[in-house]
């Protein structure tokens, strides 16, 4: 084997042909792949980042959840506790009225029993002192009846 200048000029040739090759399509595919890459890496990056701060609102969204139904069983437990404070009120009252009602009631027919019974005395003496007369004469004399008397016959009859 001879080396002599064809093999010189083919060596030189594939040289110069891998350097333009290079320029011409290696380079602008290597240039793409990089951009590429370099896309896909921004994308990843910039969805971590709207994940992270998803999950940002996410939790906030959760506590602003978690402290609006805190606040809301705090109305409704004082709203309970002031309806029952005000059904408590609204009972007493109408206990104290209802119970005074009843008491000056009581008291209303215990005078009314008083002077009914009072009255009575005076009334069942006359009558009982009237049947004696008439049953034993006009003329004959008996002791009549007096309130005390009235008042014990009363009250074994009562």
């Amino acid at each position: 084997m001879e080396i002599n200048a064809t093999i010189l000029v083919s060596a030189i040739s594939f040289l110069v042909f891998i350097f333009i090759m290079n320029k011409i399509l290696y380079q602008p595919v290597l240039d793409i792949i990089e951009k590429r890459r370099n896309y896909i890496e921004s994308n990843k990056n910039e969805a971590q980042a709207h994940h992270q701060k998803a999950e940002a609102l996410v939790s906030d969204k959760n506590a602003q959840i978690a402290d609006a139904q805190r606040k809301s069983r705090d109305i409704v437990a004082a709203k309970t506790d002031a309806l029952k404070e005000e059904k408590t009120k609204v009972l007493n009252e109408a206990k104290n009225t209802a119970a005074s009602y009843f008491s000056s009631e009581k008291q209303n027919l215990v005078h009314q029993k008083q002077e009914s019974a009072a009255n009575m005395k005076f009334d069942v003496a006359d009558i009982a002192n009237r049947l004696t007369t008439k049953l034993m004469g006009e003329g004959i004399a008996f002791e009549p009846l007096n309130e005390q008397e009235v008042e014990e016959v009363m009250k074994e009859n009562a």
